[in-house]
C-alpha cells in the first residue's frame, strides 16, 4: 500500500463556528451535527479548533452550588467559543499522507487535524477515528488475504505492509479508547505473525 493522501480519508462535512459564539450555541450545533469537533473560522481564516473535550472543561467549571441554575451559571460565565478552544493550532496539508497524520496524532496528544489547501482554505478533518478505521481495513485486508493464501504475504508485498503497520504502531500510541485500541492491536500482532515483518522506527 503506498502512503495514503489524506484526502482521501479526511471528512469533508465541516461544522464551523466563529470566536465570538456564544458556547452553548456552539455546543448544541456539534451535538446536533453529530460531532466531537468544529472547525473555528474567524471571517476567512482558520483561527482554531473546538472539540468535545473543551466543552467538557466548560461542564466543569459549571459546577455549582444547589441555589445556582444553569441560567444564572451561564450568564455569569458568558463564555465564548474563543475563550475556550486551545492555544496554537495544528494542521496538516492535504498534499500530505497517512504516515505524516499517524506520527501526528500519536505525538501531539490530540486527536483531530484540520487539513487545509496549499492557499490556507480548510477543505477537511481528520480524525483519530478515521485513521484508526483506515487502517484496520488495510490491516484485516492483509490478514485476510494471507490466511486464504496459507502463506506468508510475499517479499514482494513486505514494504507496503510494513508502511500501514507502521502508521498504525504510530497511532497505537496516541492513547485511543481501549476497544478500538485493542482491536486495532489484534489486527496488526495477526498481520505481522503472517508476514514475518519488524516494526520500523518512524523517521524523524
Amino acid at each position: 500500500m503506498q502512503d495514503i493522501p489524506v484526502r482521501r480519508f479526511m471528512s469533508t462535512k465541516l461544522v464551523t463556528v466563529a470566536p465570538a459564539d456564544n458556547i452553548n450555541s456552539a455546543a448544541k450545533l456539534m451535538e446536533t451535527r453529530g460531532v466531537h469537533h468544529a472547525l473555528v473560522i474567524d471571517g476567512a481564516t482558520l483561527a482554531g479548533i473546538l472539540s468535545s473535550a473543551d466543552l467538557l472543561k466548560v461542564a466543569l467549571l459549571r459546577r455549582a452550588g444547589p441555589t445556582d441554575t444553569p441560567a444564572s451559571q451561564d450568564e455569569a460565565l458568558d463564555l465564548r467559543v474563543r475563550d475556550v478552544m486551545p492555544r496554537g493550532l495544528v494542521t496538516i496539508g492535504e498534499n500530505r499522507g497517512l504516515r505524516e497524520v499517524a506520527r501526528a496524532l500519536s505525538l501531539g496528544g490530540y486527536h483531530a487535524l484540520p487539513v487545509i489547501a496549499l492557499d490556507g482554505t480548510p477543505v477537511g478533518i481528520v480524525t483519530s477515528s478515521d485513521l484508526a478505521t483506515l487502517l484496520l481495513e488495510h490491516v484485516e485486508e492483509r490478514v485476510d488475504h494471507s490466511a486464504t493464501a496459507r502463506t506468508k504475504i510475499p517479499a514482494g508485498s513486505h514494504a507496503d505492509l510494513a508502511e500501514v503497520l507502521n502508521a498504525a504502531d504510530a497511532y497505537l500510541h496516541s492513547g485511543q479508547s481501549a476497544q478500538q485500541h485493542a482491536r486495532l492491536l489484534r489486527a496488526v500482532q495477526r498481520a505481522r505473525e503472517h508476514s514475518g515483518t519488524t516494526p520500523l522506527a518512524l523517521s524523524a
